[in-house]
């Protein structure tokens, strides 16, 4: 939504519309978010739960203009799919913007004989598709020349930072998400568990919680589910976040971070990988390797005043690169085909 907001505000754009199916999900109010506060910004329209009646006038103001219509996937939300396949009546520009293929899930042979048989007939329909990460640049490449395939990323709010870096003598190392599998917390409090030096705090919930409980040391504290507007000052307290999923399509917790200058350290099935691209950023560990993660703690704990001196190095990148005006910079240079 911050990019969106910048692109608001652009002179060469007319208007912007939002089409949603819902405004709140009930995963995302699990998590802490209220989409209702994105819904008041100026110069930006929105249509919620609309009729194929409301879709399809849209599309007819749309067709033969140099709009563009940003579906999210193809065929990963039953609504918005129903829309796509209405916009084919029209003469419309069309671009799509998507994770990459769960292959944690699913093994990627199986994903493309999915895609073979249900999205491949859509290519020709499509101009550009922007996918999060660079990782799987190259399975839709693959699939066609037609389309532009682009790497994109998550974009979230830039929290300003109003907490001074920590002096503890110990390194501190923050998670923030829920705890179920897919997000391996377990790997991370295996991994820290007999490293002296090393405080964790946790913030979340989720099925997994009495098993962290079980498993967890004298060196973790629990501060459960959060608002989101206090995520940030959690953030301050600590020195690196980690996200240590067995996979994620991207892991926005990563750009939140690195806004308010915390190292991160990632696994090398998230998305958000494709950010740490300089050590003095963060590192990325092999995914679900416990020797990998102690690896790169260990270097995070020997390196621990360095990390401290670059935090407003990283809330400096992160403006220039992650900011919302940067990522809508970015999204309508690709939009207009320029290299």
């Amino acid at each position: 939504m911050p990019y969106i907001k910048e692109l608001s505000l652009m002179s060469s754009i007319n208007r912007i519309v939002i089409v949603s199916p819902r405004v709140n999900y009930d995963f995302r109010i699990e998590m802490g978010w209220n989409d209702n506060d994105l819904l008041p910004v100026k110069g930006i329209e929105y249509l919620i739960a609309p009729s194929s009646i409301e879709i399809e006038s849209l599309l007819n103001n749309c067709s033969n203009t140099n709009s563009q219509c940003i579906f999210s996937g193809i065929n990963a939300f039953k609504e918005v799919a129903e829309w796509f396949i209405l916009s084919l009546k029209y003469k419309v520009k069309r671009s799509i913007i998507t994770e990459p293929p769960f292959i944690y899930k699913k093994p990627l042979w199986m994903h493309g004989i999915r895609f073979l048989f249900k999205d491949l007939k859509y290519i020709k329909y499509i101009d550009n598709i922007f996918v999060m990460g660079e990782s799987y640049l190259w399975y839709y490449r693959m699939w066609s020349k037609q389309w532009n395939v682009i790497p994109f990323m998550y974009c979230t709010e830039s929290f300003n930072r109003n907490l001074p870096t920590s002096n503890d003598k110990n390194l501190k190392v923050l998670y923030v998400g829920s705890f179920s599998r897919r997000k391996n917390v377990q790997l991370l409090l295996k991994a820290t568990k007999d490293i002296e030096g090393i405080e964790v705090g946790l913030v979340g919930s989720g099925d997994q919680q009495n098993e962290l409980e079980r498993i967890s040391g004298q060196n973790v504290i629990f501060y459960g589910s959060q608002p989101m507007n206090l995520i940030s000052e959690y953030m301050q307290r600590y020195d690196v976040l980690v996200l240590p999923s067995l996979y994620d399509g991207w892991g926005a917790v990563v750009n939140e971070a690195l806004t308010l200058g915390l190292y991160v350290i990632c696994s090398d099935t998230c998305g958000a990988q494709s950010l740490i691209k300089d050590k003095t950023l963060g590192l990325v560990f092999k995914n679900n390797n416990l020797k990998s993660l102690r690896k790169v703690l260990y270097e995070c704990k020997n390196n621990l005043s360095n990390i401290r001196k670059n935090v407003n190095a990283r809330i400096n990148w992160s403006q220039k690169n992650i900011s919302g005006k940067a990522i809508a910079d970015y999204f309508i240079t690709n939009l207009k085909g320029i290299k």
